[in-house]
């Protein structure tokens, strides 16, 4: 127990103190952001600095041979998968598609939870692009964009990152599962929107870790729903979520016309839908 409070406090103090070392973003996404600043960018421009990082292509390429772009015609090659997605799209998919490069640790225990993060990310990500388009097909949800939604599924649990490495960095004294799982628990949330903040996310996205686990309350119809409550419910769909009973449940978004039945998870075409996006990662 000794151990497990020092990890906390020890990530708490720095937290409140503002000295906790958090995450820079994956250096390609990092580079893809300041190129689309600059209003000059082309796809060559992108193309070449994409290539250098040849996971981040491989998926790029795969996303634009998938369902979920709607391509016939195969893309083989880095620029016309960049072509196909378009210059407004690469940003935020690239942004989605590096996520997972954000902690890689070598300690065993730690990179146990840190797989456990990954594959919970994905299929957040997964099932928020469903939610997004099952509202737009009922024409609901015009302000979201599926893109969007996928970016805030893989970022919504970013703030597990600096708990497994400051895990990884003391692993003889934090390296236990019981505690790792009490200070993400406690200070994912927190931390995540720190994060957000840090890498100079947009206000619509900072505010998703912090809705994860519990909803938004103040959440009236599907008309003002937002990519937290997208996250939220998707995290329930999927099971990976961590808060308590009282918070906001399946059948409150089914009541607010969310969704718009309880059984809309297990429903063949939505699972068909989920399984396609959850493929886009390999």
């Amino acid at each position: 127990m000794a151990s497990q409070n020092a990890l906390y406090l020890l990530i708490d103090e720095r937290l409140q103190r503002d000295e906790l070392t958090l995450p820079g973003l994956p250096k390609t996404a990092e580079q893809v952001r300041n190129a689309t600043l600059d209003p000059d960018c082309n796809l060559h421009d992108l193309a070449h600095i994409i290539q250098q990082d040849a996971v981040l292509s491989a998926r790029l390429i795969r996303l634009a041979n998938s369902a979920y772009l709607g391509g016939r015609n195969k893309a083989e090659s880095l620029m016309q998968a960049l072509t196909r997605i378009g210059m407004r799209r690469i940003r935020t998919l690239a942004f989605a598609m590096a996520m997972e490069q954000v902690f890689k640790p070598d300690n065993d225990i730690v990179k146990m939870f840190s797989e456990q993060y990954i594959k919970e990310s994905r299929q957040i990500a997964a099932a928020s692009v469903v939610i997004t388009k099952d509202l737009q097909r009922r024409g609901i949800g015009h302000r979201l964009h599926q893109d969007v939604s996928l970016l805030a599924g893989m970022v919504s649990r970013i703030g597990v990152t600096p708990i497994l490495r400051m895990a990884s960095e003391f692993e003889d004294s934090f390296a236990n599962p019981t505690f790792i799982n009490e200070c993400i628990m406690q200070l994912s949330s927190p931390l995540g929107t720190n994060i957000l903040n840090y890498w100079q996310f947009t206000p619509n996205l900072v505010q998703v870790p912090l809705h994860y686990n519990k909803g938004r309350t103040n959440l009236d119809d599907a008309i003002t729903v937002n990519y937290c409550d997208i996250v939220h419910l998707a995290s329930l769909l999927t099971g990976n979520n961590l808060g308590k009973k009282q918070n906001v449940t399946v059948v409150e978004y089914e009541l607010r016309g969310v969704i718009e039945s309880e059984d809309f998870w297990q429903q063949d075409s939505t699972q068909e839908s989920y399984h396609q996006v959850l493929d886009l990662f390999g």
